[in-house]
């Protein structure tokens, strides 16, 4: 008999069963009456097997694999003859499974982790609750603080900051009638409907607020998790699951010598939709999505490589450290910043400051930078810097209308590329609040109030956070 540990569902052959829900029947606890902490941790246990004093529940301290051993005992753990694991639990977490069926039940099963069963030219992904595993060519792991929770997290809480700026109530007013931890879990439980069931509706009726959410705008705010990093591109360090992708393929290649021949793709999981296009934009080819429970028919393929691992961190500032421009000494223009930005030469840097400084509202210099912008790829570091001073340019001209439509729509997609310096990003949020009527119900629109949403862990001025209020509430006003 073979067992697969996943999330959040785990089969024994074809029957599923979930951890947290056996743990509960055993020490006689219900799911909804426990707090939401206790839920998240319940959640993330195999996330987290290797964690001691994990859970303190009906005045018992648990060890993470407690929680582990207690689920087990209503299975028939003596019959397993192998056990699946998700290859996020390569590593410690292994070892104490190992002894928790040795040492507990007396039971020593085969172990083999999902990328056993793929070919080495298959890169295998498993989404858990806060982490994934991304494996390449069977041989290096990659641990990736990415999962599931972060992509309803995020959502939820844009659509809540989304719902303070169009309503127009305080967060103050909603702390001091004790609603506001209420209505954020609300928008936490719209955004899982949207994300699991497609639910398309986000209603708060006490305060007759409803809207429709677009496809277009749930990507746009998971972006801020999912990244849009592509192979080829250039990035001081991973931040998101797309560059931690782009960044196991280059360090595969690094230590093993030779590119990874990519010919497969495997996701695991339930929410695996934002993963797999994000994956499609690196490896071109359609990957097999699978729950779980495919595990119990699937023969192993590969046995004996012993995976290479290694975890990522995020950094807590996901953004380029700012360039120092050089100085140009030669007379401002067009065709000498079109003569340099042609070479990548930094000088160029210079030419579109002086050029903005005395731009108004030309349209020949919108044009030029437009055209910048349109050209700078993410493949190198000399494209960004052009691509950071070409952005922030257009906060500070006066875009003439015949171009502005292109310039927004070209701005809308660069912004989402959460690579890009803080100041960068406020610089697009000034041309959001300069031009509040034009962006609104464009892709652009949207981005102060995912903005705001993103950096609501980063330190910044009280000043800035509520320029980025007062811009989110101009562009999504209904007025």
């Amino acid at each position: 008999m073979r067992c697969y540990f996943g999330y959040p569902d785990s089969f024994l052959e074809k029957e599923p069963f979930r951890i947290k829900d056996l743990f509960l029947e055993e020490i006689n606890v219900d799911y909804g009456s426990v707090p939401v902490e206790v839920k998240r941790k319940l959640l993330s246990v195999l996330n987290n097997v290797h964690e001691r004093n994990y859970l303190f529940i009906g005045k018992v301290i648990y060890d993470a694999i407690d929680i582990l051993e207690f689920s087990l005992f209503s299975l028939p753990v003596r019959e397993i003859s192998s056990l699946v694991l998700s290859g996020y639990l390569y590593g410690k977490s292994t070892f104490l499974i190992r002894s928790l069926f040795r040492n507990t039940f007396a039971s020593s099963p085969e172990v083999f982790f999902d990328f056993n069963f793929f070919p080495e030219d298959f890169l295998v992904v498993n989404v858990g609750y806060t982490y994934s595993s991304i494996s390449i060519g069977g041989r290096y792991l990659l641990h990736v603080p990415v999962g599931e929770f972060h992509f309803v997290d995020v959502l939820g809480n844009y659509l809540f900051n989304r719902f303070i700026y169009e309503s127009g109530v305080s967060n103050a007013s909603l702390r001091k009638s004790g609603k506001r931890g209420e209505i954020l879990d609300q928008m936490r439980s719209t955004a899982a409907r949207i994300l699991f069931k497609g639910q398309v509706t986000v209603r708060v009726s006490e305060f007759d607020y409803e809207r429709e959410v677009e496809n277009q705008e749930v990507e746009a705010v998971l972006s801020t998790v999912i990244g849009s990093s592509a192979y080829g591109d250039f990035f001081e360090a991973p931040f998101d699951f797309s560059s931690s992708v782009v960044h196991g393929l280059y360090r595969f290649e690094e230590i093993f010598k030779e590119r990874p021949k990519v010919r497969g793709v495997a996701v695991v999981g339930r929410l695996r939709f934002p993963v797999v296009e994000a994956i499609k934009r690196i490896v071109p080819v359609k990957p097999l999505e699978l729950t779980g429970i495919e595990f119990a028919d699937m023969d192993v393929v590969n046995r004996s490589f012993k995976p290479v691992c290694e975890r990522v961190d995020f950094p807590k500032l996901r953004w380029y450290s700012e360039e120092v421009s050089s100085k140009d000494e030669e007379k401002p223009s067009l065709q000498r910043l079109r003569f340099l930005f042609n070479k990548r030469d930094l000088r160029g840097i210079s030419v579109i400051e002086k050029l903005t400084e005395q731009g108004g509202a030309d349209e020949k210099l919108a044009y030029e930078l437009l055209s910048i912008l349109k050209r700078c790829s993410f493949k190198r570091k000399e494209d960004i810097v052009y691509l950071n001073y070409a952005l922030s340019a257009f906060s500070k001209l006066e875009v003439p209308s015949e171009v502005l439509p292109k310039v927004i729509e070209e701005i809308g997609k660069k912004a989402f590329r959460w690579e890009l310096p803080l100041s960068t990003k406020m610089n697009i949020l000034y041309f959001c609040y300069k031009y509040s009527n034009e962006v609104k119900g464009t892709l652009l629109g949207i981005f102060p109030a995912v903005f705001s949403t993103y950096v609501r862990d980063v330190k910044l001025p009280e000043g800035e956070r509520n320029f980025i209020k007062v811009v989110a509430e101009s562009v999504l006003s209904k007025e």
